[in-house]
């Protein structure tokens, strides 16, 4: 369900919100793009030799886009619309990208049966989409099917509910439709599943983990991976998208602005822990992990407030 929320959120931002004017994606996407280079090549110079725990690369690339835009909301008039749209923005493509590395990276296929249902639920989705079917029914049971495939074969489940959510042509719905589907989801997914899966995945009996995990390549490549990997590559991303010409910053928004918004990008949370329960099988490894993913979505969070907060202080000052 939370996976489903992530696609039926970009998708309705794709077709009427910050990503739906031509050529406004580009720029947050390349800026995605490299929030996710950075942080995985900071990890896997510090595993670089460990195939176990090279296996966890990708849990700090992703960025929790539920607690970055309470966060920014939060912070109120220091966010101006522009920052928040462009940060929304980043935020998506990290999601989408997310799901794409656990749909790909993570699993082991067996396909058997399971590749006939993977086919026919993608195949049915693309049929409805294709004809702008209104039925939400129909999305539903396919997206259930597609999720049956990817399960039996070993794959994530959980990708089939953003899939879903990208199918369904929101075009053909009315935008009050659209909003009631959205508001009946988002209190489901973002109040209960992503609560529930947290407590059930982030508890850590920090008696069992060994004494020596503060200087575990794992927990430093993870917290250096989001503290500062992820806003460097968010950063250097935007800069070179905007010295190639490649898309604009929203209007309103200076390119400082950005760069200290970039902080937001470290807060990755509910991804990167169900990154870490999908790569490390071994408690040893697994639990330091999610000490560092709490750790390091801690720091992201109170450093980019404090920079925006300061900020703003410059400004009327």
């Amino acid at each position: 369900m939370f996976f489903f929320h992530i696609g039926l959120h970009t998708k309705h931002e794709m077709t009427s919100g910050v990503l739906a004017a031509p050529g406004r994606a580009i720029l947050p996407a390349i800026a995605a793009f490299g929030g996710m280079i950075v942080p995985a090549a900071i990890y896997l110079t510090f595993n670089a030799g460990d195939p176990e725990a090279m296996r966890g690369w990708a849990i700090p690339i992703a960025t929790d886009v539920v607690l970055v835009l309470g966060l920014m909301s939060f912070l109120g008039s220091v966010v101006s619309p522009g920052l928040l749209a462009f940060v929304t923005a980043v935020a998506i493509f990290d999601d989408l990208g997310a799901v794409l590395v656990i749909a790909l990276f993570y699993g082991e296929a067996e396909f058997g049966w399971s590749l006939a249902a993977i086919a026919a639920g993608l195949a049915g989705l693309g049929f409805l989409n294709r004809h702008a079917s209104e039925t939400t029914a129909l999305y539903l049971l396919l997206g259930t099917l597609l999720w049956i495939g990817l399960v039996g074969s070993g794959l994530e489940g959980a990708v089939a509910g953003a899939v879903t959510g990208l199918a369904l042509p929101l075009s053909a719905f009315k935008r009050s439709a659209v909003e009631q589907v959205e508001n009946r989801i988002a209190p489901l997914a973002l109040f209960i599943v992503v609560p529930v899966f947290a407590f059930f995945n982030a508890g850590v009996p920090l008696t069992f983990a060994p004494t020596s995990w503060v200087t575990d390549t794992v927990v430093v490549g993870i917290v250096l991976g989001l503290v500062v990997g992820k806003p460097l590559g968010v950063a250097v991303g935007t800069g070179l998208a905007l010295w190639a010409g490649l898309g604009s910053l929203p209007s309103g928004t200076s390119l400082q602005d950005t760069l200290r918004a970039a902080l937001f990008a470290g807060i990755g949370f509910t991804m990167s822990l169900f990154i870490v329960t999908a790569a490390l099988d071994d408690p040893t490894r697994a639990d330091p992990a999610k000490v560092a993913v709490i750790l390091g979505s801690s720091l992201s969070a109170i450093f980019a407030s404090v920079a925006l907060l300061t900020l703003r202080r410059r400004r009327l000052s």
